[in-house]
C-alpha cells in the first residue's frame, strides 16, 4: 500500500503531538522576579539541561514571582503543585525548626566550607533524610545566597564592644535577636520594606544583610559603615517532591539531578562574583567597608555564639545543636587541612 506524503506528514504530526502529550510538567517557582541575577540565570540553564537531557519527556515550567511567599512555595512543592523550589534555609524553619542551626554566628569560615560541608558530611545526610520523613520535602542541591553583614551610623565594628548600645534593625527571628543582644545591641524587629526610611530617619542606627540587598533594599544610600564581619552563611536549598522525582525513568531523574547541580554550580559562582561586586558598588556610593580580619571574628564568635547556642539548645536539643556544630568543624579542619 503506497502511503501519500501528506499522510506521512500527517502521521508525524501526531506522533509529535503524542509526544507532547505525554511530557512530564516540572514547575520550577520562585518568588523573586525574572531579571538579570543569579537565580534566574541558574534557572534557565536547568530548564535548558533537562528539557535536552530528557528528550522532551520533561517539561520545564519557570514560575516567577507573583506565586506566593517561601512558606507557600514550600508548601506547593510538598503538595506537588509545583515539583520544584529553591528557597535560603531560613525559610524552612516554621516547617523544620532544626534548620535553625545553620543560624548559629559564625559557623562557616567561608562560603566554600559551608558548600562542602553540606554536600559532604553525613551529618547532612542526616538531616535531609530527616527532613523528608517528617515534612516530605526532598533536598537535591544546595547553594548559597551569601554571608551577612553589620551597617550602621556610628562607625567601623571591628569588634564585639563597637556594637554594644547600638540600635539595629532585625529581623523578626529569635535567633537574630539573641544574637544582637548577645553583642550588647538593641534589636529593633521593623518590616524591611520600613528599614530604610527607619535608618534615614535615625529610629535604628543600622541593621545586618548581604550586599545585595543592602543595595536592593535602599540601605547603601542611608549608611555610613559597612563592616564585612560575614556572621551568618546564607544557604539555599533546592527541593524537590518526592514522589514526582521518584516517579520519573532513570534517565530523566538523572536529568533533574545533573541539572539541579547545574543550577547551584551556576548560583554559587554568581553569588559570589556578585558579593565582591556589590561591596564594591557599596564602596563607590560612599559607603565606608571595613573587612573585619580572621581574629576579629574569633573575638566576635567567642562573644556571641554561646548565648545563640544555648537558645537553640533549649528549643532543638544540646545534643543535636553540638553535634552539628563539632561537624562542622571537622569537616572544615579536613578541608583546609596542609
Amino acid at each position: 500500500m503506497t502511503i501519500s506524503t501528506k499522510s506521512l506528514g500527517l502521521v508525524a504530526a501526531l506522533t509529535l503531538l503524542g509526544a507532547a502529550a505525554q511530557a512530564e510538567t516540572l514547575r520550577f517557582a520562585t518568588t523573586l522576579p525574572e531579571a538579570d541575577n543569579p537565580e534566574t540565570h541558574a534557572m534557565k540553564a536547568f530548564e535548558q539541561y533537562v528539557e535536552f537531557h530528557s528528550g522532551g519527556d520533561i517539561d520545564v515550567q519557570l514560575l516567577h514571582g507573583g506565586v506566593g511567599g517561601d512558606r507557600e512555595l514550600l508548601e506547593n512543592v510538598r503538595n506537588n503543585i509545583f515539583q520544584m523550589t529553591a528557597t535560603t534555609d531560613g525559610a524552612l524553619a516554621s516547617f523544620y525548626p532544626k534548620v535553625q542551626v545553620f543560624s548559629v554566628p559564625y559557623l562557616f569560615s567561608s562560603a566554600n566550607a559551608a558548600i562542602t560541608f553540606m554536600n559532604n558530611s553525613p551529618v547532612m545526610d542526616a538531616f535531609v533524610e530527616d527532613l523528608e520523613a517528617t515534612v516530605g520535602l526532598r533536598i537535591i542541591g544546595f547553594a548559597a545566597d551569601g554571608f551577612r553583614n553589620f551597617v550602621n551610623n556610628k562607625g567601623p565594628i571591628k569588634s564585639p564592644e563597637d556594637v554594644s548600645g547600638l540600635k539595629l534593625r532585625s529581623m523578626e527571628s529569635p535567633v537574630m535577636i539573641a544574637l544582637m543582644n548577645s553583642l550588647g545591641a538593641a534589636p529593633t524587629p521593623i518590616p524591611f520594606p520600613e528599614s530604610a526610611m527607619a535608618i534615614r530617619q535615625g529610629v535604628v542606627d543600622g541593621g545586618e544583610n548581604p550586599p545585595s540587598t543592602i543595595i536592593n533594599g535602599g540601605w547603601a544610600e542611608v549608611i555610613k559603615h559597612m563592616s564585612m564581619d560575614e556572621h551568618i552563611f546564607s544557604a539555599v536549598f533546592a527541593y524537590a517532591n518526592p514522589k514526582f522525582l521518584d516517579g520519573l525513568d532513570e534517565k530523566n531523574r538523572k536529568a533533574v539531578l545533573d541539572g539541579t547541580q547545574l543550577y547551584a554550580a551556576i548560583m554559587i559562582a554568581g553569588k559570589g562574583q556578585g558579593y565582591l561586586a556589590d561591596t564594591q558598588k557599596i564602596r563607590d556610593m560612599g559607603v565606608e567597608v571595613y573587612v573585619n580580619t580572621p581574629e576579629e571574628k574569633a573575638a566576635f564568635a567567642e562573644v556571641a555564639q554561646g548565648p545563640v547556642l544555648e537558645f537553640l539548645s533549649g528549643e532543638l536539643g544540646a545534643e543535636y545543636v553540638d553535634g552539628f556544630v563539632a561537624a562542622v568543624a571537622e569537616s572544615e579542619a579536613a578541608l583546609y587541612a596542609q
